[in-house]
């Protein structure tokens, strides 16, 4: 008996004649010939190698190897049942679904925390689980379905995701107050081009859109340290030579002590935005929607928040 070899659709047929007890009015209630739920029971006997029914009456009765079947086959299509009845209609107060969300480092400490205290008042029995950017970057994992949610950044989308925006800033290249051009009022290309670059190792999208930016402007941008998360990539900016070229508002945002020096590049970079994203697969998704719209909700409000301190 190999289990990958069943009609699942055979259990089905197998509860509708339990529940009735008669061929004729299981194949009524599945809409279905008596024919074609009669040659259904014949597989599932093939398959259990047992008769399962026998006629009684007007009708069949089961055997003791159907009795044993009954309830873990009904338990089995209830749980599918609800499932799916779920997806279509989220109740959050009753719900017991599990959200899988992408998130880096810098994003998550805005989001974690009031995403968690709201789920816990809406929907209390909802479960969350926060994974971070895999090294290939959040839209691999994305259409892998390793989670069900990701910030992705503008030019990451693509048309096999639906997103919308949290929030949108400009780039900036920074370096450290101690810097030897850091009381410069503007950088050349050729001062820009003799800098060394730092950038985190989790964004090769990012990373391939300003080199190719840079390629562009006939500059070449010389990475010589890549760092694991965005947050240390400030403070190692801070006290080093190394250049980064960063989503401004933020970099303000972790400059707590002034140690950075902004400048505009001598060419258009173009602004960054930060998108949740999905696949297409569950924007109908009731519960989906639910705890999307929280996301973006929380990430717009804390980007707000942080840009006015």
């Amino acid at each position: 008996m190999n289990f990958r070899d069943l009609d699942l659709n055979l259990l089905i047929v197998f509860n509708a004649i339990f529940h009735e007890r008669s061929i004729s009015k299981a194949a009524k209630s599945l809409s279905l010939s008596q024919p074609a739920v009669s040659n259904s029971l014949r597989r599932l006997r093939d398959f259990t190698g047992d008769t399962l029914f026998y006629k009684s009456g007007t009708g069949v009765a089961p055997t003791r190897t159907a009795i044993m079947l009954a309830i873990p086959i009904r338990h089995a299509l209830d749980t599918v049942e609800r499932s799916l009845t779920s997806l279509r209609s989220f109740d959050p107060q009753t719900s017991e679904r599990t959200f899988r969300i992408e998130t880096s480092d810098i994003v998550h400490t805005m989001l974690v925390p009031a995403l968690v205290a709201l789920t816990r008042i809406e929907a209390p029995n909802v479960k969350l689980e926060f994974v971070l950017q895999p090294s290939d970057g959040a839209y691999a994992g994305l259409v892998r379905g390793d989670y069900e949610l990701a910030l992705l950044s503008n030019y990451a989308l693509t048309d096999e995701v639906i997103s919308q925006r949290a929030w949108h800033e400009q780039m900036n290249l920074i370096i450290s107050r101690n810097h030897p051009l850091a009381n410069s009022n503007s950088l050349t290309k050729e001062q820009i081009n003799g800098l060394q670059f730092v950038m985190t190792s989790h964004t090769p999208m990012l990373r391939e859109f300003i080199n190719e930016t840079f390629k562009a402007n006939g500059l070449n941008r010389k990475v010589c340290c890549t760092v694991a998360d965005t947050q240390s990539l400030y403070p190692l900016v801070a006290t080093t030579d190394l250049a980064a070229c960063v989503g401004q508002s933020l970099a303000q945002y972790f400059n707590h002590d002034d140690s950075l020096a902004f400048f505009d590049l001598p060419f258009e970079l173009p602004a960054v935005e930060a998108h949740v994203a999905w696949l297409k697969s569950s924007d109908d998704d009731d519960g989906h929607r639910w705890i999307r719209e929280r996301m973006v909700s929380i990430l717009s409000s804390a980007y707000k928040i942080h840009m006015r301190q």
